[in-house]
């Protein structure tokens, strides 16, 4: 239960990691700029398979720990 909600948490951690989330606007427009448009592109289609996966794993592990309860 617990591993489920944490592999989740991780999940969304990697999810802003890919996406840039976690950083400023002119360091957006610098990466943007500095990536082909494949490695964009392959890099959102990977953030959005973790994002998918964190939120089943958190929904799982909210799912088992309501059950258990």
């Amino acid at each position: 239960m617990n591993l489920l909600i944490i592999a989740g948490i991780v999940c969304l951690l990697v999810t802003g990691l890919l996406s840039g989330a976690f950083t400023t606007g002119d360091q957006q427009r610098g990466n943007f700029y500095a990536e082909s448009k494949v490695n964009r592109t392959s890099k959102r289609k990977a953030a959005n398979w973790f994002f998918l996966a964190g939120v089943l794993l958190l929904a799982v592990g909210g799912a088992v720990h309501l059950l258990l309860r």
